[in-house]
């Protein structure tokens, strides 16, 4: 299934709602997880250095004090020393500030991929740089914000041997792993949205498939198609038995094509059941009905369109036109070199208009959208009807750009 979004869409998997609560969710996991890290990610016991910390001869915040302890402990190797236990207020302050600091960070991020989400683009890759520019530019400013914000709260926190510009920076990378969480949990969150509605949508089509099939079945099989297919053998043994078997053996192929459970087909498949159709209304109206066929069969036989589209356009122009020596109708088939097919006719309403099933064009656009996404474009200017459907390269090419 090959879906592009609209912004609709991006209200059934990623609405304000559910991102409020992504964003509180995975900004509680951090700091919980980062209170744990804490409290047991270190030694369990403190060294000589942490007991010279109650001595200030230096007149030193315990902050700082702690840090020289700490460098001084990396140059021997000796086991760091543990926090002065009058700081501990000062970490759960420092975490109470950065909650919500982080939580609008994660907001912020995941707001952004709702947004791009619910453009169309053309290229996957297009999609992913936006997305990762604007995290990587959203991160540094709040981040760099949320920084000086906390220097300033606690300006005994800051080494004095470090720049500020240090710690936005060290901030900045630890902001990055977190965003880049974010931004996993959104692409997952529309992963799994995409493949709900890919099974729905298959199931949809499926049934449309079903209902095609019987409609073209149901009007092959219409006493008033079988009158006119048995009038016309009648007439083809008195005259020419050879051409009477023809019709038969013809008329055999459509059905069995018609009855066969397929998805999707070969523009070559297709055109086998078409050549069928097109030499039964030959021989049913003579040279008054014209088949002109330009097809690229080098380039396009194995590109792959729904089954009994472009047999079904062809019917549709023989049932809605008058064909006669006088109004000749002719059909043109032919494809473009942009990966379409196009049918086309004169028009020559008839007088009395046939009632339809009303499922026809409308049932082969709505097939088309829903397998690949694609529009049947439909063209009537009141002189000439123009189809145009789109060829498919293969399934697999499609399945692989659904994002």
């Amino acid at each position: 299934m090959n879906g592009n979004f609209t912004n609709n869409d991006v209200d059934k998997y990623l609405s304000f709602k559910v991102i409020v609560i992504l964003s509180l969710a995975i900004t509680m996991a951090y700091y919980f997880l980062y209170t744990l890290n804490h409290y047991f990610g270190r030694p369990s016991f403190a060294n000589k250095e942490t007991e010279q910390l109650a001595d200030n001869p230096e007149g030193k915040s315990n902050i700082i004090r702690f840090l020289d302890a700490r460098a001084r402990a990396q140059e021997r190797r000796d086991p760091p020393p543990m926090p002065p236990e009058e700081d501990k207020m000062d970490f759960y302050q420092k975490v109470a500030l950065n909650i919500p600091f982080t939580f609008v960070m994660v907001f912020a991020v995941m707001l952004l991929c709702r947004f791009v989400f619910a453009r169309n683009f053309k290229r996957r890759s297009d999609e992913l740089a936006v997305i990762i520019v604007g995290t990587v530019v959203i991160t540094f400013l709040l981040s760099a914000m949320f920084t000086i914000i906390q220097l300033i709260i606690f300006p005994d926190w800051p080494d004095p041997n470090r720049r500020v510009f240090s710690y936005v920076m060290r901030g900045y990378l630890g902001d990055c792993s977190l965003m880049t969480i974010a931004l996993m949990v959104a692409y997952l969150v529309r992963s799994q949205y995409r493949e709900k509605m890919a099974d729905v949508e298959n199931e949809s089509l499926r049934a449309e498939n079903l209902t095609s099939r019987y409609e073209t079945l149901k009007t092959q099989m219409d006493p008033h198609f079988l009158f006119n297919s048995l009038n016309t053998l009648k007439s083809l043994i008195d005259l020419d038995a050879t051409k009477a078997e023809d019709f038969v053996h013809q008329l055999s192929s459509v059905l069995r094509y018609t009855l066969k459970n397929e998805e999707m087909v070969t523009l070559e498949k297709e055109l086998d059941c078409v050549r069928s159709y097109c030499k039964m209304m030959k021989i049913r109206y003579g040279d008054n009905l014209i088949f002109d066929h330009h097809i690229n069969h080098e380039k396009y036989d194995n590109y792959h369109v729904l089954p009994l589209s472009i047999q079904g356009l062809i019917e549709n122009a023989i049932k809605h036109n008058v064909i006669s020596s006088r109004q000749p109708l002719t059909v043109h088939i032919m494809t473009d070199d942009d990966n379409h097919l196009i049918v086309s006719n004169e028009i020559h309403p008839k007088i009395g208009k046939e009632e339809g099933s009303g499922i026809g064009l409308a049932n082969l656009s709505e097939r088309y959208r829903i397998k690949w996404n694609e529009n049947v474009e439909i063209f009537d200017d009141g002189t000439n009807f123009t189809v145009t459907l789109p060829l498919k390269q293969n399934e697999k090419y499609y399945e692989s750009t659904d994002y």
